[in-house]
């Protein structure tokens, strides 16, 4: 059986299981001797559930280098609702038995799939090319470790094929999570209070932050029994915003847009977390008592930037459950076909 830790034990090991994971996908990539991408080559991430959320990392990054990506539901690649043709496929999953990314990969072509699963050695071994593994660390039932090692890795893969210059990103990691698991630990405990108090929960970000902003949604949804649905920024500005009420919360990652979003529901009696690098003296509703500001540092990556995200939402989460009386690990539906058997 694959090893299990609760929320907290995970979250905490981070640092520890980064570090392996780095070794481990560095192990890997050496023994897969992959070829190097070519500049207009084109990249997708089939995955579900965090898996996915993980992959909008990923695409913001190659974006930024003018490289051709996406992230894409596997479950419709599997049953030819949709139809992928890129020339590399990253094929995600933590435990290496979600049978929807497996069957996805039978539909691709072989030559072109890359692996990436903490058990490696579970059927996505078969289903792909080359798979990364990410060491085999305890995870808890909401994933933690794993999301976060998920990121690190593409930070390393991506390196290795030359279609960007992250190793470093992926050096540092390991050592910004074990600070921001200290730094962020007192300001969480109000946004947990946020969380924990809101009838609905609405989560905002562009970019590499709907990375984290996706996942805090998944993890308000599995964790605090809370409805939560997450937006790209602007796509949230046409419309959906306009449900949000003084029993919401609101959570905003981001430095552009996304620092004026909080100054037009404030007002109205929104509590509002805005989790942002940006100068407080350019955030308007700065200063308002409805408002928790999170400052990340300056200068971050892509990568960097999307793990310190999500610690800062999971330690919001371990703050939240405080105030529930039930417990976090525990899950009320079960769903028999979500994994293959462990072999």
């Amino acid at each position: 059986m694959e090893p299990k830790a609760s929320f907290v034990d995970a979250m905490r090991a981070q640092p520890e299981n980064l570090a392996l994971a780095r070794e481990t996908v560095l192990r890997d990539l050496a023994a897969a001797s992959l070829a190097r991408w070519g500049a207009d080559e084109s990249v997708a991430v089939l995955a579900m559930g965090a898996s996915l959320n993980s992959s909008h990392a990923l695409v913001a990054a190659l974006a930024a280098a003018g490289r051709p990506a996406c992230g894409v539901v596997a479950s419709d690649v599997a049953d030819g609702l949709a139809v992928v043709r890129a020339h590399h496929s990253i094929v995600v999953s933590e435990s290496g038995r979600s049978p929807e990314p497996l069957a996805a990969a039978g539909r691709l072509t072989p030559g072109t799939r890359i692996g990436i699963s903490n058990f490696p050695a579970q059927p996505i071994a078969e289903a792909v090319d080359a798979v990364l593994g990410l060491g085999g660390f305890p995870d808890s039932p909401v994933y933690t470790s794993g999301f976060t090692a998920t990121i690190l890795a593409y930070a390393l893969l991506l390196d290795n094929v030359g279609a960007l210059d992250a190793a470093a990103q992926a050096e540092r990691i390991p050592g910004l999570v074990a600070d921001a698991l200290r730094d962020y630990a007192e300001v969480a405990e109000r946004v947990g209070r946020v969380l924990a108090g809101a009838t609905t929960i609405d989560v905002v970000g562009r970019g590499g932050s709907l990375t984290a902003a996706s996942e805090l949604s998944l993890m308000v949804r599995e964790g605090l029994r809370t409805p939560s649905t997450s937006f790209e920024t602007f796509q949230y500005l046409h419309g959906p915003m306009e449900v949000l009420s003084s029993d919401d919360a609101l959570v905003v990652f981001g430095d552009g847009r996304e620092v004026s979003i909080p100054s037009s529901v404030l007002d109205a009696g929104v509590p509002v977390v805005l989790v942002t690098a940006a100068d407080p003296s350019t955030i308007p509703g700065a200063g308002h008592a409805g408002l928790t500001i999170v400052r990340l540092p300056q200068g971050l990556g892509v990568f960097e930037r999307a793990v310190v995200e999500t610690v800062i939402g999971q330690l919001a989460i371990a703050a939240a459950i405080e105030h529930k009386p039930f417990p976090l690990e525990d899950f009320l539906y079960h769903q028999d076909d979500t994994k293959l058997p462990v072999r």
